[in-house]
């Protein structure tokens, strides 16, 4: 099979740089992909945020994608909102211990989660811990389908 033949032309149903960050906002998770030594890649939902235009997720120090990522930082995170498409995100992940960021996101989560309001300071603590990172995700490449233009 050659190399250079093109199977399917996709173009026409690429999304827009903002429309896909309208998209990642309304997904209420996504996918992350991460390698382990053997090769072996694996995936797992996780929760996200949009903060000060950059893409975050958290995870915890004991965790394999964590140990993963401090090893090789590549990853693919994957949104879908039915009705729009979706997006994946190839690029790489910063992972920081900042309590104070760590906050930040946290508070943009519970809003984006529509936790009750009698329940955030408690799900705010239980998730507040010092094992608790977030990871800034750093595109490379962005892969969209914009399910919209299918009905165009």
């Amino acid at each position: 099979m050659a190399d250079d033949v093109v199977w399917e032309d996709l173009n026409a149903f690429r999304m827009s740089e903002a429309d896909a960050w309208q998209l990642i906002d309304a997904a209420p998770g996504c996918v992350v992909t991460w390698v382990r030594r053997d090769g072996v890649a694996l995936a797992v939902w996780v929760s996200h945020a949009v903060l000060d235009g950059a893409l975050w997720v958290t995870t915890t120090v004991d965790r394999p994608k964590t140990i993963a990522w401090r090893r090789d930082p590549r990853l693919s995170a994957c949104f879908g909102v039915p009705g729009m498409g979706s997006v994946t995100v190839v690029g790489k992940v910063e992972l920081d211990d900042d309590a104070k960021l760590r906050r930040r996101f946290l508070e943009a989560l519970v809003v984006k989660l529509g936790i009750p309001e009698a329940a955030r300071d408690g799900w705010l603590q239980s998730m507040d811990s010092d094992g608790r990172l977030v990871g800034r995700v750093v595109p490379d490449r962005w892969i969209t389908f914009d399910e919209r233009k299918l009905w165009a």
